[in-house]
């Protein structure tokens, strides 16, 4: 089987309002170091970030015909991606994300545009004989594939493929489906409040909160931002660097982690060390994705 990863999910724009002054308030203005637009959506970062790093992948999404749209297209091609699955639309504009970031931390506003409409699961599946691994992002932020994501993963499985999946936030916090799901999971990926979310259990206490989540699911890997991360029953320091963005360095771990995992056979260990490292090195650059992005980086930072 081919070492080509099929990434599937949300697609948008990031506006990245970078180096805030003070905390956003109401009714206050606030100035900002520097302002640029990117590519956003969680599963398209992921993408070109596994491009970046030096692995074949395509994406399977869509997007608004429009200025945004070709944005989102150009900037997977730049970084590697293959886009001959990417569907654009007049139904809806294309997905913006507006971030503003201060230090570490950033404050989201989204308009989801063709997040609401998306759903390529039969492309996906029809095309699923040309991968090795599939990889799904953002599922709660599109409604309509949110429904075929599980017969998506389970045809998957029966094909042979490896898969993931990033939950990302649900607003509604009921996680509806995650159940069907984690039983066709090779690997999920879950940040801190989100596990803590899915588990019922305290910020603070990765260490239960993988161990309920193992119970369902072959590998949960949680990501701790600054603090790490916690996989297989151990924790993973994180690595200390400056941040100039934390936008996107969470998806960039997913994809790393599917990199070493899938492209080079790494056991365990070594993949969430790598991809330790590879959001640390993204936390490095404003938006989600860059060229400055390597393996090569990611080994010079490992040393």
């Amino acid at each position: 089987m081919p070492k080509r990863v099929l990434f599937a999910g949300d697609a948008n724009v990031d506006f990245q309002m970078t180096g805030l002054e003070g905390e956003p308030r109401e009714d206050r203005e606030v100035f900002c170091g520097d302002f640029l637009a990117t590519l956003g959506g969680s599963t398209t970062i992921a993408a070109a970030a596994y491009a970046y790093l030096g692995g074949s992948c395509d994406f399977c999404g869509l997007v608004g015909d429009d200025a945004n749209g070709r944005l989102v297209a150009s900037s997977l091609s730049e970084a590697g991606v293959g886009t001959g699955m990417l569907r654009s639309t007049r139904e809806a504009k294309t997905g913006v994300t507006v971030n503003l970031v201060r230090g570490s931390t950033r404050t989201q506003v989204t308009f989801p545009g063709t997040l609401s409409i998306v759903e390529e699961a039969d492309t996906v599946v029809r095309m699923l004989g040309a991968y090795s691994h599939i990889h799904i992002s953002g599922a709660y932020g599109t409604p309509r594939f949110l429904p075929r994501v599980g017969e998506t993963l389970a045809a998957a499985r029966s094909a042979g493929l490896t898969t993931s999946l990033d939950t990302q936030w649900d607003p509604s916090e009921e996680w509806a489906r995650l159940g069907e799901w984690l039983p066709l999971l090779s690997y999920l990926f879950v940040n801190e409040a989100e596990a803590s979310s899915l588990t019922g259990t305290a910020i603070g206490e990765e260490a239960e909160a993988w161990a309920r989540l193992a119970k369902g699911t072959e590998c949960p890997v949680i990501k701790l931002g600054a603090r790490g991360a916690y996989a297989g029953g151990r924790a993973y320091p994180a690595h200390e660097v400056g941040v100039v963005d934390p936008t996107g360095a969470g998806d960039t771990f997913a994809a790393a982690f599917i990199y070493a995992s899938v492209e080079k056979g790494a056991a365990l260990c070594e993949a969430v060390t790598f991809a330790q490292a590879a959001g640390a090195v993204a936390c490095g650059y404003a938006g989600g994705t860059s060229s400055r992005l390597s393996e090569a980086a990611v080994r010079e930072l490992l040393g």
